[in-house]
């Protein structure tokens, strides 16, 4: 019974030392939060150019420990206005690097939905964090918040989902095309 029990220690040891532990694996550095106006392409024949409107941009910086991930979703909690949006950007192909890139928005026009006419002010951005999960995997793999909140803050609140869009769905999808990391196809998700 005794070479039987440390038969299969042995080989948990040896199956979570290949495996790794995942919540080890992914790290978010950073998370830039801004308003930045809507991009102007110039083009022929030239279009009619309106006044640039502000969109919420969201960009994370993470780091993989893993050589190749096949798809990592980050998932964004904005506390915005007093009401908590939700969204998530699903990244595939992901190879380890020292930093990597990912990044979400909230368009204008849902900004100007939520504030009801109001100004936009500094107050109504009260925080963005940001989960790592993988497919199949229940737990986070990696946490980060813009302001110093603690612990899962989002999950005793009403969650409106929605609002947050990846960049493909914006008129940012063309800008900076090599910085940040592959989207899943919409066919596949």
């Amino acid at each position: 019974m005794k070479k039987i029990t440390l038969l299969l220690c042995a080989l948990l040891f040896v199956g979570f030392s290949m495996n790794g532990n995942a919540a080890d694996d992914y790290t978010i550095k950073k998370i830039d939060v801004s308003f930045v106006d809507t991009p102007a392409y110039n083009v022929n024949p030239p279009a009619k150019q309106v006044r640039a409107k502000k969109w919420l941009q969201m960009e994370v910086a993470f780091q993989s420990k893993v050589d190749f991930t096949e798809e990592l979703v980050f998932n964004y909690y904005v506390y915005f206005a007093e009401r908590l949006f939700v969204g998530k950007v699903e990244c595939v192909n992901i190879v380890k690097e020292r930093e990597l890139f990912t990044i979400a928005y909230m368009a204008p026009n849902a900004i100007a939905s939520i504030l009801q006419g109001r100004t936009l002010t500094a107050s109504d951005l009260v925080n963005v964090s940001v989960t790592i999960t993988k497919p199949g995997v229940a737990a986070p793999l990696a946490v980060a918040h813009w302001k110093s909140a603690r612990g899962a803050w989002w999950e005793a609140m009403k969650q409106e989902p929605g609002y947050i869009v990846n960049k493909s769905e914006t008129p940012f999808a063309p800008l900076s095309w090599d910085r940040y990391e592959s989207l899943k196809p919409a066919s596949a998700r």
